[in-house]
C-alpha cells in the first residue's frame, strides 16, 4: 500500500483542508499526518476528514506541534533529555499525538526517541571526514571506530532513560488500540542504534511497539559505513510494520522521489513483509508530475505492494 505524508506540502498551506486537497489530487486516499502540523492546520484537516474521501493511516509525533514551537521540529522535546521537565513535556505531547491518532482512526504513531546530546555534532564530523577521505580510507576508518566507541560508552544510560518513559506509553497504546513505532534515524548520536533497537523491541515483546523503516535514513548510515542496508532489513523485518519511502544520494541527501537517487529498492523491498505500507515522505521540492511518474513506476516494479 502506498500512502502520502503531509510533510510534503504542509509548509505551503495555512489551511489544513488545502493540504489534504492537494494530496488527494495526486491520487492518494490514505495519508500520514506528519510532524509540523499546527493546531489550526490540524483543525482544517479534521474538517476535511469529516467530509470523507480519505483515511489517516499513521500520525508522526508530535502532532500537532506544540504552540510554543514555531518551526517544524519533531525533536523539539526529547525522551533522552537530561532535563526532567523536557522529558515530561515529550511524554505529554506524545499522549496528545496518540489522541490525535485515535480521533482520525489511525493505527500507528511514529516516534523519534531522542539523542545523546553530549555527542551532538558527531554525525556532522563523520560526514566531513567522509567527504574528504571516502569510506574506505584508513584515516576515516580509525575516526569512525573512535566515534563508535564513544557512542557505545554513553548509549546504555540514555537507552535506559528512554525505556522507562516508553513503558507507560506502550501500556496506554495497548488500551487505545494503537501501535507505537520507532523510526530508524540517520544521526549516529540518535537513540537507538540498530543493536539497541533490536534489544528494545525484544525487551518489550509486544505488538504495540514495533519498527518503522526510513529508507533514506538507513541509506545515509550505509554511506557512513555504519550499516549494511540489506543486512539490517533482514534482521529487523520481523518487527517492521511500515516504512517511510524516499530515495537518497551519497552521502546525506534524502527525501528524494523514489528512483531519483541511489537506493536499490528492487533488492531491499523484497526483504520486508509483503503487507508493509509505504508512506511517501518527500521534500517540498518534489513536483506533482514527478511524484505521479514515480508512483506509476513503483507499481510496475512492486505490483503486490500497492
Amino acid at each position: 500500500m502506498l500512502a502520502f505524508s503531509t510533510n510534503w506540502n504542509a509548509g505551503r498551506h495555512h489551511d489544513g483542508e488545502s493540504i489534504v486537497r492537494e494530496i488527494l489530487e495526486l491520487g492518494f486516499h490514505e495519508i500520514e499526518l506528519g510532524h509540523g502540523l499546527s493546531v489550526s492546520q490540524l483543525h482544517g484537516i479534521r474538517g476535511a476528514f469529516a467530509k470523507g474521501g480519505f483515511k489517516v493511516f499513521s500520525v508522526h509525533n508530535f502532532c500537532p506541534m506544540p504552540i510554543e514551537v514555531f518551526t517544524d521540529n519533531p525533536d523539539c522535546y526529547e525522551f533522552s533529555s537530561h532535563r526532567p521537565e523536557e522529558r515530561e513535556r515529550a511524554v505529554r505531547l506524545t499522549r496528545q499525538t496518540m489522541e490525535t491518532a485515535v480521533d482520525f482512526g489511525a493505527r500507528f504513531v511514529v516516534l523519534h526517541l531522542g539523542r545523546i546530546m553530549p555527542l551532538r555534532g558527531m554525525t556532522d564530523s563523520l560526514l566531513d571526514k567522509l567527504r574528504l577521505k571516502g569510506v574506505a580510507d584508513r584515516d576515516y576508518s580509525r575516526f569512525k571506530l573512535d566515534v563508535v566507541r564513544k557512542r557505545e560508552r554513553q548509549g546504555p544510560a540514555y537507552l535506559n532513560r528512554v525505556t522507562r518513559l516508553l513503558e507507560p506509553l506502550v501500556d496506554q497504546a495497548s488500551t487505545m488500540g494503537l501501535t507505537l513505532v520507532v523510526e530508524n534515524r540517520s544521526d549516529f548520536e540518535a537513540i537507538p542504534t540498530e543493536r539497541e533497537l533490536l534489544a528494545l523491541l525484544r525487551r518489550f515483546d509486544t505488538p504495540h511497539l514495533r519498527y518503522w523503516h526510513d529508507f533514506g535514513h538507513a541509506q545515509m548510515r550505509e554511506s557512513l559505513g555504519l550499516l549494511d542496508h540489506a543486512q539490517w532489513l533482514g534482521e529487523i523485518a520481523p518487527f517492521a510494520v511500515g516504512a517511510h519511502l524516499q530515495d537518497a544520494r551519497w552521502p546525506d541527501e534524502d527525501h528524494l522521489i523514489p528512483f531519483e537517487g541511489e537506493i536499490p529498492f528492487d533488492q531491499l523491498v523484497p526483504l520486508l513483509p509483503s503487507s508493509l505500507p509505504y508512506i511517501l515522505e518527500l521534500s517540498s521540492k518534489a513536483t506533482p508530475s514527478a511524484i505521479q511518474t514515480a508512483v506509476a513506476r513503483w507499481k510496475t516494479f512492486f505490483p503486490n505492494e500497492n
